[in-house]
């Protein structure tokens, strides 16, 4: 990284010094803190065996519910500083394109990493404090966290060219709302339909299922092998949705 990249990254960062944009993160982290300590308050004493496998089925989905719209979020309040200001012609003066981008999401995906390390901090104390019985697999812990940033970087790529995109920030808002709900519904469609949509692969490469036996009313959770392979396909199709969407914004008329 030159001196140049280091500078263009600082004055990002004071660009967005006042904007409070950290609330946004800690806000949506907060919540799934709240929620967490909702569906653990009431767990049953033979549940608590099980007790990580319960979090790594249900965190995903929670995960499928709220990330699109904080990351939607984020984008706008790093971007609509310079479409209210119209401002970009300017800065592309100073700045090349494809710097200014890489910079603005530089600056997001460091309040989604953070999120990414409060819940790789959570998950243990959690065990800890409502003693789980079975002893928690870094493995598993590690791969729930890659799904976790590596579908928020490529949803944040996406994001952010909308927001740069659009005059208005209430279509890139609206997009990140409608992905909420689309990727929880996505998750049942069947496979190959799925599979199309982005916003439901915080979900997609489960550590953990579920059984659920309708008559005795026992819902089991159980371990299944992480796809590794079909997440590196996946990493590798988000580096390449992340240079489109570079492209993209590169090439806008200012």
């Amino acid at each position: 990284m030159n001196s140049s990249t280091i500078r263009e990254l600082r004055a990002e960062q004071k660009k967005t010094r006042h904007r409070k944009v950290w609330l946004v993160p800690l806000g949506f982290f907060f919540f799934e803190v709240i929620w967490m300590l909702w569906q653990l308050s009431s767990i049953k004493e033979e549940e608590r065996i099980t007790g990580y496998l319960m979090l790594f089925y249900q965190l995903p989905l929670m995960n499928t519910i709220i990330l699109p719209t904080m990351i939607s979020v984020i984008a706008s309040r790093l971007c609509d500083m310079e479409i209210k200001g119209d401002t970009l012609k300017l800065l592309y003066t100073l700045q090349r394109p494809s710097s200014f981008f890489d910079c603005k999401f530089i600056a997001g995906i460091k309040y989604l990493l953070c999120f990414t390390i409060g819940h790789g901090i959570l998950i243990p104390i959690a065990g800890r404090i409502f003693h789980f019985g079975n002893p928690l697999k870094v493995s598993m812990l590690a791969a729930y966290l890659a799904v976790m940033l590596c579908t928020g970087m490529i949803l944040s790529a996406i994001q952010q060219t909308l927001s740069l995109m659009s005059n208005s920030q209430i279509m890139p808002l609206a997009a990140g709302l409608a992905g909420s709900f689309l990727g929880l519904f996505s998750l049942f469609f069947p496979a190959p339909a799925a599979r199309l949509i982005i916003w439901g692969y915080f979900a997609a490469f489960p550590c953990v299922k579920m059984n659920w036996d309708r008559q005795a009313r026992i819902t089991e959770f159980y371990e299944v092998p992480f796809p590794l392979s079909g997440f590196f396909i996946f990493a590798v199709t988000g580096i390449l949705i992340f240079i489109i969407c570079r492209t993209v914004a590169v090439k806008k008329e200012v």
